[in-house]
């Protein structure tokens, strides 16, 4: 238990350093790309970026059925299985990286010559390539160490090979960028950067797990849930990165930037909360599948701070966002990016997708993939659908309506399996939390709305920032003592339990 609480530690500093530098560095060069190329440059890359995101859709499946099955046996130390099961996802990944090769060549020909965009074919035809390459040599050479170092709790090694490899690449890009406006060689930068980085993780993880014999029989029935899984992951990838082709294909490229810009905020801070949260994850993935008393415990607990934390921080930005985009994209001009009722669509949005992960946690823990797979399906036709006729009438909000739309029927359905399915208990136990939670944020946008401080000076909004934060916080806190006392009874034991140990 002593080593488990060490990777915490150590899993959670790493995230929120490489949180803070990817942070940083993803405001930037969107930046000097818009001052540089404009608008249309920068959707045609953001635009190019979600293509890649679909791309790994060829492992998905097979990632997250092996980070299922290994969570018992590496829980229980039985080597000898986790090294079946891996040997069973090389052959997968050997598979898939053939697969992914041959697409890339596709999407490279088709997209470079089919787009119409100021980017030079040929240009476009070598980023794409240079896009992939990294993830080549993971299918082939590298995931599967990434997938046992994250299930065996050592994120922090990730992570900081992840916060060296933004840092240089990024320095690279912002050096090439000063001295050329060569889009290819920006890219080529950060090829040379990522593979020198994913070779790194595996020589750690090659040394590190010396037991792991890849020739071992493989154990096919261990991930043999992998195509539920990809379903799964395909509702999530829609979830995500459909917008933007969406928007892409129905608008313009120019309002891809506008959507691109909002989104960097949202989704840099919802990958912070992300890695936040599995710094602990691989210790509740392993409690659940071999103490799940000690686990039922500790879940509402969880749940509860997970739900109120998130909403803090939306909260927050649906109100103090909106001035640092106007402050962000003050001098380009060749489109609006000031948009009201798309920044409290995703707030909405990104409310209701965290109120939803604890219980998602649930049915990946327990490895109902199978028996969910309906929902995920039905999902996506739901936000698909309603995004389509939403664009045509709304533009880009419409493609937010869209995925909220899918994010409703989706809540309702995972909410009720994993708390009647799976932890036998009633739903109430998470609406309670949810319903006094997003109150709040109903409470908040009544008093303060998003374009309160709209055209704010960057000083007098940090100074609004922080008055506002505290009482904002502190009503949260009041509230979710009210209605559910013993997720902080649970915390005080943790937090005395633990002090009892150090001292003893």
């Amino acid at each position: 238990m002593e080593e488990k609480d060490s990777r915490i530690k150590n899993n959670l500093v790493s995230s929120l350093v490489y949180q803070v530098v990817l942070i940083t560095l993803s405001f930037l060069l969107p930046r000097l790309y818009l001052e540089n190329f404009g608008s249309e440059v920068n959707g045609v890359l953001s635009t190019i970026k979600q293509i890649f995101t679909y791309m790994c859709l060829l492992e998905a499946g097979v990632g997250l059925a092996t980070t299922q099955a290994l969570y018992k046996k590496i829980g229980e130390k039985d080597y000898e299985s986790a090294s079946s099961v891996l040997s069973a996802t090389n052959v997968y990944y050997i598979k898939t990286g053939i697969v992914y090769l041959l697409i890339v060549f596709v999407i490279a020909a088709v997209y470079s010559c089919a787009v119409s965009t100021s980017i030079n074919s040929a240009v476009l035809f070598f980023i794409i390539i240079l896009n992939a390459i990294p993830s080549l040599f993971s299918y082939f050479v590298q995931a599967k160490y990434r997938i046992l170092m994250e299930v065996d709790g050592r994120r922090y090694v990730i992570n900081n090979a992840e916060t060296v490899l933004q840092l240089a690449s990024n320095a690279g890009k912002i050096l090439v960028l000063l001295l050329t406006d060569s889009l290819v060689l920006i890219q080529l930068v950060y090829c040379i950067i990522a593979l020198l980085q994913l070779g790194f993780l595996y020589i750690y993880a090659k040394r590190r797990y010396i037991w792991l014999d890849l020739k071992a029989k493989p154990d096919f029935d261990a991930i043999s849930q992998k195509n539920s899984v990809l379903v799964h992951q395909l509702s999530g990838m829609v979830f995500n990165n459909t917008d933007v082709i969406l928007i892409s294909l129905l608008c313009d490229f120019k309002a891809v930037s506008i959507y691109a810009i909002y989104n960097i905020f949202f989704s840099q801070v919802q990958n912070f909360i992300t890695n936040v949260v599995s710094s602990f994850t691989f210790a509740l993935g392993q409690m659940f599948n071999t103490d799940r008393e000690k686990f039922d415990k500790l879940f509402n607990a969880y749940e509860t701070f997970y739900v109120m934390i998130t909403c803090v921080i939306y909260t927050l930005m649906a109100v103090f966002l909106l001035p640092l985009i106007q402050i962000y994209t003050s001098g380009i001009n060749d489109a609006e990016y000031t948009n009201t009722f798309l920044l409290l669509l995703f707030a909405i949005m990104n409310l209701l997708a965290c109120g939803k992960l604890p219980a998602t946690g649930i049915i990946e823990y327990s490895g109902a993939f199978g028996k969910t797979r309906s929902h995920a399906i039905l999902e996506m036709v739901i936000n698909i659908t309603v995004s389509v006729v939403a664009i045509a009438y709304m533009g880009i909000c419409g493609a937010i309506l869209g995925t909220i739309a899918a994010l409703v029927y989706r809540g309702i359905v995972t909410i009720y399996y994993s708390n009647r399915k799976i932890l036998k208990r009633k739903q109430s136990c998470t609406y309670k939390i949810l319903i006094s939670n997003w109150a709040v944020f109903a409470l908040v946008m009544a008093v303060l709305f998003v374009d309160t401080f709209s055209n704010m000076s960057f000083l007098r909004l940090l100074l609004n920032g922080i008055i506002h934060s505290i009482w904002i916080a502190g009503v949260y806190l009041l509230v979710n003592f009210a209605f559910n006392r013993s997720a902080f009874k649970t915390l005080f034991e943790l937090y005395k339990g633990k002090r009892s140990y150090e001292h003893s």
